[in-house]
């Protein structure tokens, strides 16, 4: 055997699970390839080529037989770093799914033109960016916290401060933004990189206003999927340049092959969008962390109210809570345990209260009024008392199927035939909230001569001016007054909390914190529609007690995050070999299911605990590759396969 053999070890970007493998190839000598290389190769049982990522590259393979060659290396670049395989292959031992499916999240797709471009102003660049001095506290945390967030391994639940801070350049981001632009500036200092991974659009604008106030406008990478897909693709360039660098995005960013990472921020990781919709559907959240297990970077989950996630993790002592030493925070008052408030309703849906409220509040500045987000499928809830319809027997979401029925279980598919509710006894549900379009109209009419702005998913707007208006927008979507709002009024509280969502409680927190959060500190929210626990929650700024209850009902009725759950999805026959097969292994808890989606498919949710995830993971890869090998030619998939998606148990409703 010649000693100059190179073998090239290659995962192919493929959708097919059974070439979730790795392949060897010869390298020809007149091909110059390196690591992490995206290349040409040829399948045996094809004439066509097909493109992979070199993984590794050996004098020697296992392979019994002749080996087909590289065709052609695409691009003089490497792209896929040693680290970025280990964690493709990583999460997709974890979420079943294909290493390729990770890497296609990971790397954007290549345009010769701009990569051009970026080596050539590479060739010519020779400058380092000068850090300026760090900026003033903007929250008053404790000394040194930032320090010992990014030191290694580190793990910390910052809360963010509430309120809103003025840029040199006159423009207003929220002060939370801005805390975050400090731990850039000390990772940076350090001569190390920090991903910043945000949820939406509206935060990218404002995280990149903040980080430019404090750090070189050279030493910020942005990935996000507004981007142009050629300037995306050259800003994951300039993350492999071997310097430190600051990286904010969306989702895809938590990939960014940086140098040095000194840690990860992940900004409200309850927000929806942090769930990855594509295969193998990764959370930020877990993959923030599985990548620090194999680099020993800092993970930091910032937010201005953690989920139950952290929470859980706070508790159990995984997570470190960093709190500021001084807060912002405006009053609230929740208008149903205003004493004689809920006896009259003014006009628009808002609480007598509330009304008199924002109508003294337009002299000073803008109100916000924040809706249910449009359309969302409303929850089922009792007519007597408004507490969410759940099924006795797995406590999922009812649903009723036609008007007059009986309600069903949208989880485990039994119907409740004499559904009564726990609190009341009552025996109606109801389905409940409003959408935006109506609440526009209503309020114009109660305020004839006050603008009226909209803000929800059509409707894009970052920030408004301090001049009186009333701002009425889906939660979420609420832009940034200048100074601050004057006041808030805060809808469709009921409705938030009782619609059809594993999440709705910690969903509902998260967006009534973050709208406080925008108001000026002298200002007033007003909460409609919620009593109990959660009203004496949102008024007094202390979820930890809700959040635990809520945590101990979870670990009591098995729900996650107190354990790990997967859907499977397909024909029944498939999806009754997949149950078998895992009820084998001893390693799930039960199983939920089945529930017919439609079109001959039945779906089935199992449960299992974190103890024995890598068991049911592996067992569900092998199924999904077997089953695939079996399928006709150009069929795609017939197993579907979701793990750790707590919002699958609510998309039973739509299926």
């Amino acid at each position: 055997m010649s000693p100059t053999r190179r073998i090239a070890r290659v995962i192919l970007e493929t959708r097919l699970p059974q070439l979730d493998r790795l392949f060897d190839y010869e390298v020809p000598p007149s091909l110059e390839v390196s690591l992490g290389m995206r290349v040409k190769v040829p399948l045996r049982q094809r004439k066509t080529l097909a493109t992979g990522f070199v993984v590794a590259l050996l004098s020697d393979t296992e392979h019994q037989g002749s080996l087909a060659s590289v065709s052609d290396v695409v691009g003089p670049v490497s792209l896929m770093s040693s680290e970025l395989w280990e964690l493709a292959e990583g999460i997709a031992s974890r979420q079943a799914g294909s290493a390729a499916d990770v890497l296609r999240l990971a790397i954007p797709p290549r345009y010769v033109r701009a990569e051009k471009k970026w080596r050539e102003s590479r060739e010519v660049s020779g400058s380092v960016a000068t850090l300026p001095p760090p900026p003033e506290g903007s929250g008053g945390y404790p000394e040194q916290a930032w320090e010992k967030m990014l030191e290694p391994d580190a793990r910390s639940a910052l809360y963010l401060d509430h309120g809103v801070s003025e840029l040199t350049s006159g423009e207003s981001v929220p002060r939370g933004a801005m805390t975050v632009a400090e731990v850039a500036h000390t990772a940076l200092s350090q001569a190390k990189s920090l991903v910043v991974v945000v949820p939406t659009w509206r935060h990218v604008a404002f995280y990149e206003a903040a980080l430019r106030e404090v750090i070189p406008g050279e030493s910020l990478a942005l990935l996000h999927t507004d981007m142009a897909p050629a300037e995306r693709y050259v800003e994951y360039l300039r993350c492999l340049e071997g310097r430190p660098i600051v990286v904010l995005g969306t989702r895809h960013a938590v990939y960014a092959p940086v140098h040095q990472l000194a840690g990860m921020v992940v900004v409200d990781d309850t927000d929806e969008s942090h769930s990855e919709p594509l295969a193998p559907y990764p959370h930020t959240r877990d993959v923030a962390l599985l990548r620090q297990k194999n680099t020993r970077c800092a993970v930091v989950f910032a937010s201005v109210v953690h989920g139950l996630s952290v929470t859980r993790w706070s508790e159990q002592g995984y997570v470190t809570p960093v709190t500021p030493t001084e807060t912002f925070r405006s009053r609230v008052i929740p208008t149903e345990l205003a004493a004689g408030s809920a006896a009259h309703q003014a006009p628009a849906r808002l609480p007598s209260q509330a009304f008199r409220a924002a109508k003294e509040a337009l002299a000073e500045g803008p109100v916000l009024i924040q809706v249910f987000r449009a359309g969302f499928s409303t929850g089922l809830a009792c007519a007597e008392c408004g507490e969410r319809g759940v099924c006795r027997a797995c406590h999922g979401p009812l649903r009723l199927m036609a008007q007059g029925a009986r309600p069903h279980c949208s989880w485990c598919g039994v119907p409740d035939t004499a559904w009564r509710c726990e609190a009341c006894q009552g025996k109606n549900l109801v389905p409940r909230g409003q959408g935006i379009g109506r609440t526009v109209s209503d309020i114009g009419k109660a305020f004839p001569t006050v603008p009226v702005i909209r803000s929800d998913g059509e409707n894009r707007v970052l920030r408004v001016s301090s001049q009186p208006a009333l701002v009425i927008a889906t939660r979420g979507a609420e832009p940034l007054a200048e100074g601050g709002y004057a006041a808030a009024v805060l809808l469709d509280g009921a409705a938030m909390l009782s619609r059809e969502s594993l999440g709705a409680l910690e969903d509902s927190l998260h967006a009534w914190e973050g709208a406080i959060s925008l108001l000026r500190p002298t200002a007033t929210a007003y909460l409609a529609d919620v009593t109990g626990l959660p009203a004496l929650a949102v008024t007094s700024g202390r979820y930890e007690q809700l959040l635990r209850h809520e945590l101990v009902e979870r670990q009591n009725l098995k729900l996650p995050p107190a354990i790990r759950i997967a859907s499977i999805s397909g024909p029944a026959s498939l999806v009754s070999k997949a149950r078998e097969a895992l009820e084998g292994t001893g390693a799930i808890s039960d199983v939920l299911g089945p529930v017919e989606t439609g079109s001959g498919v039945v779906r089935i949710i199992i449960r299992f605990s974190y103890a024995q995830g890598s068991t049911v993971t592996s067992e569900l890869r092998a199924l999904r590759n077997k089953l695939a090998v079996g399928s006709a030619k150009g069929r795609p998939e017939r197993l579907h396969i979701v793990v750790d998606d707590s919002d699958r148990l609510d998309s039973l409703l739509n299926d």
